[in-house]
């Protein structure tokens, strides 16, 4: 229900023009799935938007109960922002926090 949510978000801003599209990343579909490496296997987010200016926002939603399991994917996410030059962003939202992903639009 929260990643619903998370779709519904991205969906009003796309219509408010804060973004110029998005798309539900499919997971483990060889040859379409984005994902980052991980030594222990692929983290695929679940959103992948592209902004304005080109650049590639990732969004993964993390209920609560699974926040503290995921700092290996947070890590993962903020190396692969870091390290694009600007050219993409990544974030990883839990209890609805949306103005983490709006502070990035």
């Amino acid at each position: 229900k929260e990643e619903f949510e998370c779709a519904c978000k991205l969906d009003a801003w796309a219509q408010a023009g804060r973004m110029q599209f998005w798309v539900r990343n499919l997971v483990r579909k060889e040859g379409c799935s984005f994902f980052l490496q991980k030594a222990d296997g692929r983290f695929y987010p679940d959103f992948l938007c592209k902004l304005d200016a080109g650049t590639i926002l990732a969004v993964e939603y993390k209920g609560a109960d699974r926040w503290e399991a995921a700092q290996d994917d947070r890590d993962v996410g903020g190396l692969w922002a870091a390290l694009s030059g600007g050219r993409c962003k990544f974030v990883m939202v839990r209890n609805r926090q949306w103005e983490t992903v709006e502070a990035l639009l």
